[in-house]
């Protein structure tokens, strides 16, 4: 018999927000998943058992743990499974397990309320004689007859029966109605209370499913999913790297793979790397699986997301498609997880737990021996390392499906452009292809990594770049609204006549954002329709769909756009694409800089010549020389992936070593500094012990974060490195553990990351 649960509390207060250890009475039989009643502080909570154990953690021993009051719920609504994957995750990114829980089972939050229900039938004699002997007592059972369940909450049944609580005392007492405590999440009961869950006799419904296959499959591609077939008819748990220049049709792979997994009795989860994209992506697959497929990510409504679950847990939904949280969809028999574009920063959680939903999708695979499918056509360099060194399979499709072609790619040196006296945002040769696909009645497209107008406003006299007053970043300036913004905290200011500091009126605005871009345009081609995608064009729901249908109809020449203009299109008349400024991404202070530009410039320059049209590539660069540019325009991943893994072994950066990054935080930037010097001689301290001072670790900081201060907190960081993840976090808890029982620690907040993907 367990003697203690582990309750995560569910409550509003972030301080208590987190999960307590409680005595489980000998009249209650508590399974993991249940929710229950719990005494907190004075009062009764409800909570959720992630762990019911016989034995009390370290430390805990002798303690007079209060005891759980009561269940909330008879059934255990949280899969054991995923609980399971929620300590995991705990352990691994190195957060409390309500932080993770809340991740992995986002439908925690609701509220217990006392219910009354009907017990009696309205229809019998003895309740029928209540009209003449009690007409207050039948007045009240006549309103819980009315309602949909027979029951309903104890406040809606005191208003709308009109009664007394010593009425609804009495009926208590003679019968007619009974009170339980019920977990609301939607003002009635959760209607994932009964959904089944788990197992293989759940019975799959078909919800207008059409699978018969509308495209015929390449060599290539066949092969890469007999690949894929074959590693799921295995039966264990394996991850499979499917490496496909752009435009080798490996969407049809997924559509082909899903369908099989279908015809299984299977369910399948399709990851994109934005919100933005789910909804085009859906719309494909809804062409061949009908009512099967379902959206699902963190920019639903509470409610959208409460149906969503319910349907994916009834067995409703079978293929989820979504961005970086579906990975933790409840499908019951999910066999097969696939990440397009899987070497994307968006899979990393920028939030507690920071998880990557390429572990999570390994994570999952292992517990039901499934699959997980990483797609890409520039793989990361752990994922194309680990399928090198034999740890992952690889499958390869090498070459464009159809007649279209890898597009040719020049790359211009704008420093000769600015000797010829061409100042533009375009080079001369990217204006004349702009020029001849205008004419021919072609589309293009133009990539800018920035958006906004103007990148920042500087005094040509003292020097002085105007500033977030929160955050250590440069203001942009927005022609819209002529407002500088902050792009992390969304401060606002008018731009300065005069500079601030020295008085000067030589203040002008460097640099240039994707507004600049497309004004620029207007100037060059004023009778020429330019539509512009990027956050500031896209903060509603529908905006980003709505951009992209006017340019798939040909409403629009040019398109303008960040980086979400690099994912997972396909237009087929579009045959140039420009890139403006190559350096961008490659001068920043990040040893992955180099990666993310040969990624990004791949990406980019697959939008071209998707169909019998053949495309061009211009590339901008102040660094034409540069071998990630020069292997980008080559399109050759191989001589960029060996060149940059002998750098990473050299250097002993991932995938070599593990990196763990500690941020500290605090208004006052004195605060900060000391706690992180302190912190860091914790640590220093550490290696002196033998169990670690044999082992390789290194402790890099305490230094200023790449952003000393944002959202009005300063930030220092100490980083430690070393090739097993086990040692580094047991290394790094002892070294907290110390931190925070300091007087220093008092007000520091510590934001820990594994593995980060970005400094």
């Amino acid at each position: 018999m367990f003697r203690y649960a582990e309750v995560l509390v569910d409550v509003a207060n972030r301080r208590l927000d987190q999960s307590y250890h409680y005595s489980i009475p000998d009249y209650l039989s508590l399974n993991i998943g249940m929710r229950v009643l719990v005494p907190l502080q004075n009062r009764k909570v409800q909570g959720l058992v992630v762990n019911v154990t016989e034995d009390l953690p370290e430390g805990m021993e002798g303690i007079n743990l209060k005891p759980v009051l009561e269940i909330a719920d008879k059934d255990s609504l949280v899969p054991q499974d995923l609980i399971e994957l929620a300590h995991w995750l705990a352990q691994t990114t190195i957060c409390s397990v309500a932080q993770s829980l809340h991740t992995v089972w986002p439908l925690l939050k609701g509220k217990i309320e006392e219910w009354i229900v009907l017990l009696a039938s309205i229809e019998d004699s003895d309740v029928q004689t209540l009209q003449w002997l009690d007409v207050e007592a039948f007045r009240a059972l006549t309103v819980l007859n009315r309602s949909r369940k027979k029951a309903v909450s104890l406040k809606i049944f005191l208003k709308r029966a009109n009664i007394s609580v010593g009425t609804l005392e009495k009926l208590l007492k003679q019968g007619w109605v009974s009170k339980e405590v019920r977990f609301v999440t939607t003002g009635e009961d959760s209607s994932l209370k009964q959904a089944p869950y788990g197992g293989q006799n759940n019975k799959v419904k078909d919800y207008g499913a059409r699978t018969d296959r509308t495209y015929e499959l390449t060599r290539e591609q066949v092969t890469a999913v007999r690949g894929v077939l074959t590693a799921l008819e295995e039966g264990s748990s394996q991850t499979v790297l499917l490496h496909g220049v752009t435009g080798s049709g490996k969407t049809d792979v997924y559509r082909e793979l899903i369908a099989q997994v279908l015809a299984q009795g299977g369910d399948a989860i399709l990851l994109v790397p934005e919100i933005s994209l789910t909804s085009q992506v859906a719309r494909y697959f809804e062409r061949q699986f009908g009512g099967q497929v379902i959206i699902l990510h963190s920019g639903l409504r509470q409610r959208e997301k409460m149906k969503a679950w319910a349907d994916i847990l009834s067995g409703h939904k079978r293929i989820v498609i979504g961005a970086r949280s579906a990975v933790f969809a409840p499908l019951p028999n999910l066999r097969l997880i696939i990440l397009d574009e899987e070497h994307d920063g968006a899979y990393k959680q920028d939030e507690n737990p920071k998880y990557h939903a390429r572990d999570v999708a390994r994570k999952r695979m292992d517990l039901r021996k499934g699959v997980v499918l990483l797609g890409s056509a520039t793989p990361s360099l752990e994922a194309y390392a680990a399928a090198q060194s034999g740890k992952i399979r690889m499958l390869t499709m090498l070459s464009r499906i159809g007649k279209s072609v890898l597009p040719p790619v020049e790359i211009v040196d704008m420093r000769d452009e600015l000797r010829q006296g061409n100042r533009s945002i375009f080079s001369l040769p990217l204006q004349q292809k702009l020029r001849e696909r205008l004419t021919r009645g072609e589309q293009s497209m133009l990539f800018l990594n920035r958006r906004g107008y103007s990148t920042f406003v500087v005094c040509r006299e003292c020097g002085y770049v105007v500033s977030c007053s929160n955050c250590d970043i440069a203001l942009t300036y927005h022609t819209q609204g002529q407002a500088m913004r902050c792009h992390y905290c969304d401060h606002k200011e008018l731009p300065p006549h005069t500079c601030p500091k020295c008085g000067s009126r030589y203040i002008r605005f460097f640099g240039q954002g994707t507004q600049r871009v497309e004004e620029e345009l207007r100037g060059l081609f004023p009778e020429v329709p330019i539509l512009r995608l990027d956050y500031d064009t896209t903060r509603s729901s529908e905006s980003h769909d709505t951009i992209l249908d006017k340019f798939r109809r040909q409403e629009a020449s040019i398109l303008v756009g960040t980086q979400m203009m690099a994912k997972g299109l396909d237009f087929p008349n579009v045959t140039l694409v420009g890139v403006i400024a190559a350096d961008q991404t490659l001068n920043m202070p990040d040893f992955r800089a180099r990666e993310r530009t040969f990624q990004l410039l791949t990406q980019v320059a697959g939008r071209a010549g998707r169909s019998n049209k053949p495309g061009e590539v211009v590339i901008q660069t102040y660094s034409p020389q540069d071998s990630a540019v020069m292997r980008a325009a080559h399109h050759d991943f191989q001589g960029f992936f060996w060149e940059e893994i002998r750098y990473r072994k050299e250097r002993k950066y991932p995938p070599y070593t593990h990196i763990i990054r500690v941020l500290l935080l605090h208004e006052k930037e004195d605060r900060v500094i000391k706690g992180a010097n302190e912190l860091g001689a914790f640590l220093q301290q550490g290696m002196q012990e033998p169990k670690f001072g044999n082992t390789e670790l290194d402790v890099l900081g305490p230094a200023p974060a790449v952003l000393s201060r944002l959202r009005n907190q300063w930030r220092w960081q100490i980083s430690v490195k070393g090739t097993r993840q086990d040692i580094l976090r047991a290394f790094l808890h002892q070294g907290v553990k110390r931190f925070f029982k300091s007087p220093t620690s008092s007000g520091i907040i510590l934001n820990i990351e594994v593995d980060p993907l970005s400094s």
